[in-house]
């Protein structure tokens, strides 16, 4: 009874105030009853000035252009639970040119590119996003993303420079998250990539993910691994390590009938080594020792 109550006086201010406001977490109120933000009704459109706007129905972009550009700072775009649709994976789904943008609640499918951050451009968050069937799914060329709680599957799933990429599950990919420079890719569940699951390249922190039945599951050129759960069958390794830079692993567990572990050298380090485990603390280890 008290929840109620106080979803009503939520309700009650945000008619009261004319704007969308944050209720719990990433849940968010909006009016609909007209004059919240700007409605976005027709393909293709371009956002030019700072603000809110949000989907008022499923839209479809039948050209090979791009559906939605946002060309400034400041953006929220809500879809509202409704989907951003192209036509044969044909153009791109929303192109952000500017900074601070959010995207969240709903689904962007059937593009070339379905997001993209552009070059030069950076804090964007993508929150609760279905980008599905696109040929490259959430794509950003800048830095300081979040990428959290969204369902990706196309042939490139997320890719991102510098930054966090959380609680997603990306499944069904060629390539599932690729993280260049100083990203925290932590706690997805990545499953049947028929490349790589997780591929870093420079220095990363991989925590706590779930990959299964990936060609190659982790793909780590250096950095932190661990608290990673893999799973791998035959003809396919678990994970993967880049010789020539710096990584630690520790407390992974790989299991399955294929490699569990492959690469690695001297710069490698696995937390918890003695005579006794080799492997230190990371379970599934096949012998001889690295």
């Amino acid at each position: 009874m008290k929840r109620k109550y106080w979803l009503l006086l939520l309700v009650f201010a945000v008619l009261l105030h004319g704007s969308p406001i944050l209720a719990d977490g990433d849940f968010y109120v909006v009016a609909v009853g007209g004059g919240v933000g700007t409605k976005i009704t027709s393909l293709p459109y371009t956002i030019s000035t700072p603000g809110f706007y949000y989907l008022g129905g499923n839209l479809s972009n039948t050209r090979n252009d791009t559906a939605i550009n946002v060309n400034a700072n400041g953006v929220t775009i809500d879809l509202m639970g409704f989907c951003l649709n192209g036509s044969e994976k044909l153009g791109m789904g929303i192109s952000l040119n500017s900074n601070n943008v959010e995207i969240r609640n709903g689904t962007v499918q059937n593009f070339a590119i379905g997001i993209m951050g552009q070059i030069g451009t950076s804090d964007h968050r993508i929150l609760n996003v279905r980008a599905v069937n696109n040929t490259s799914c959430l794509e950003f060329e800048g830095t300081g993303q979040l990428v959290k709680g969204c369902e990706v599957t196309g042939d490139s799933g997320i890719s991102v420079n510098c930054s966090v990429v959380s609680g997603n599950t990306v499944h069904d990919c060629v390539n599932g998250i690729y993280a260049n420079g100083d990203s925290l890719i932590s706690g997805n569940a990545v499953r049947n990539c028929s490349s790589k699951g997780i591929t870093t390249n420079d220095s990363a922190t991989v925590s706590a993910n779930s990959v299964n039945y990936c060609a190659i599951g982790i793909f780590f050129f250096g950095g932190s691994l661990i608290g990673n759960a893999v799973q791998c069958t035959t003809d396919q390794t678990g994970i993967g390590l880049y010789t020539g830079q710096p990584c630690m692993l520790d407390q992974n567990t790989v299991i399955g009938e294929g490699t569990h572990y492959s690469g690695g050298g001297s710069n490698t380090v696995w937390a918890g080594k003695s005579a006794t485990y080799p492997y230190g603390n990371n379970a599934g280890a096949p012998l001889p020792s690295p």
